[in-house]
């Protein structure tokens, strides 16, 4: 499942599960789908912070104003009940100018049962008879009642903007019925305020937290916007139909790279790419397919397909007496496959092919997908005693503790760096050290995309393993295979008499 040697493979959309599930216009969507989610939960929880805050707020007006009752006007009330002498209302008056200039009180009065104004700030209602406020009437029955309520309904003042209005009952000495009831306005404004500033901080909280996590989940997102526009594709879809058609009716076919020892020139392996020969189209590249057919639901078993070819062939030129492995590579789907190394095992000895005939190729990109997943997969063949090659290495994101949990048997270097072994010392640099760092892990090191003999020089110097590349054969069918293997190879070199090889 590979392109030819002098393309770059395939990638496939790290996207498992998602794709079949998805609709056109997901990114919009989702986009506008966590816009409303956030604003509707940092309304919920600013009206839920805002009512506890109010309570709060609330709370701690009807204690100030049960305070200034208690210890103000009920002493004043209490010598004369009925009606207040003038030291009384001076004492009333100095208490409500304290409240005023401490607590931002609006106006005080006092109620007596009979709905008789006894006192309040503004002289001009004493002794006024009228009916008390449902809060007053309320308050009578022994408990302190706090409810807000616009400033211009009030009987002892009218003031702009909302009010608190508590009123608590005032009693004398041995008494459980209240003979007055202290009605205190004070402004609804500071509380408005605190609930305004507060409910606002954590709108701005959530909405950085919205941005934040948007941004980090932003290339996912694109990922799966591109998975989905190409799903829905008219083009693709036809294009996924005809492939699983195609697999039916044994359209997909296997050609071969080997990959030379350096060491004596001996064929290590072969690499098995995968072909579609097309009924109306001819021979297509994976780069003509497999984009399409990455991520969705035919990856898992077109990745059984190819290994169960690839392994028949393999017997095939075994039974000749080339003992010559191949290897197959698998996509991100394929790396978190759990039920993969049974499978494989079931194909093994179904065949007769030892395992370690067989190789298995997987990117760094697929293996950081699900680390735990894939190591767990890859310990499952490594036990098997199937190879374990890790391909393109160099331009995935695995960390060094990655690779050192890994049971790794050989490290493909990336053919970009060797396109530039002998021009760009940094990329000699990498080469050297990937290749002494796989020796310390007791792997082997291919390097791949070898296109002529200085390179080839140059990396038998620096310690390489294996080459793969132009420079030995294009990837070839099988027949051209079995009949390439009898090409004479001399140290790691195509002999000049060797005939030439099938290309595509």
């Amino acid at each position: 499942m590979s392109t030819p040697a002098k393309s770059r493979k395939s990638r496939l959309p790290d996207l498992p599960g998602w794709g079949l599930r998805l609709r056109p216009g997901f990114l919009l969507t989702f986009s506008v789908a966590g816009v409303i989610a956030i604003a509707a939960l940092a309304f919920a929880v600013s009206r839920i912070m805002g009512a506890d805050i109010r309570s709060e707020q609330l709370a701690s007006a009807t204690q100030s104003a049960q305070l200034l009752a208690a210890s103000s006007f009920a002493p004043q009330l209490l010598a004369h009940p009925d009606r207040l002498g003038v030291a009384q209302l001076r004492g009333l008056d100095q208490a409500a100018l304290a409240a005023r200039q401490t607590n931002g009180l609006e106006a005080a009065g006092v109620w007596s049962s009979r709905n008789r104004i006894l006192y309040a700030t503004n002289h001009r209602l004493i002794g006024v008879s009228v009916l008390a406020p449902a809060e007053v009437r309320a308050a009578f029955s022994g408990q302190t009642t706090t409810i807000v309520r616009d400033g211009g309904a009030s009987t002892i003042g009218s003031f702009a903007g909302q009010q608190i209005a508590v009123a608590v009952p005032i009693y004398k000495p041995g008494r459980t019925q209240p003979f007055a009831v202290a009605e205190i306005l004070l402004p609804y404004a500071p509380v408005a305020q605190a609930v305004s500033r507060i409910t606002g901080r954590i709108d701005y909280i959530l909405i950085g937290a919205a941005v934040l996590f948007y941004a980090a989940l932003l290339p996912r997102l694109l990922r799966a916007s591109r998975a989905v526009r190409s799903q829905v594709d008219p083009r693709k879809q036809a294009l996924l139909r005809e492939f699983e058609l195609g697999m039916k009716r044994g359209e997909l076919e296997l050609h071969y790279q080997p990959t030379v020892a350096l060491e004596d020139g001996s064929v290590a392996s072969v690499e098995a790419l995968l072909r579609w020969r097309h009924p109306k189209r001819g021979l297509l590249a994976p780069s003509e397919f497999l984009p399409t057919v990455a991520g969705g639901r035919l990856i898992g078993p077109l990745a059984l397909y190819v290994v169960e070819h690839a392994l028949t062939d393999c017997g095939q030129w075994r039974d000749r007496g080339v003992d010559t492995g191949v290897n197959v590579n698998l996509a991100v789907a394929n790396a978190l496959d759990a039920a993969l190394p049974e499978r494989i095992g079931q194909m093994l000895a179904k065949g007769g092919i030892p395992a370690d005939a067989l190789g298995l190729e997987i990117t760094e990109s697929a293996i950081a997908a699900d680390p735990e997943k894939a190591t767990a997969m890859l310990d499952g063949l490594d036990r098997m005693g199937v190879r374990i090659v890790i391909d393109n290495f160099g331009t995935g994101y695995s960390s060094l503790a990655g690779l050192r949990d890994l049971p790794v048997t050989e490290l493909k270097v990336d053919r970009s760096f060797i396109a530039g072994l002998l021009t760009r010392p940094r990329d000699a640099a990498i080469v050297r050290s990937v290749i002494a760092l796989a020796h310390e892990l007791d792997a082997q090191v291919i390097a791949e995309g070898v296109e002529d003999e200085a390179t080839l020089d140059e990396l038998s110097a620096l310690g390489a393993d294996m080459a793969q590349g132009y420079y030995f054969t294009r990837p070839m069918a099988l027949g051209d295979l079995v009949a390439w293997y009898e090409s004479p190879l001399i140290a790691g070199r195509v002999g000049a008499d060797r005939p030439p090889a099938a290309t595509v």
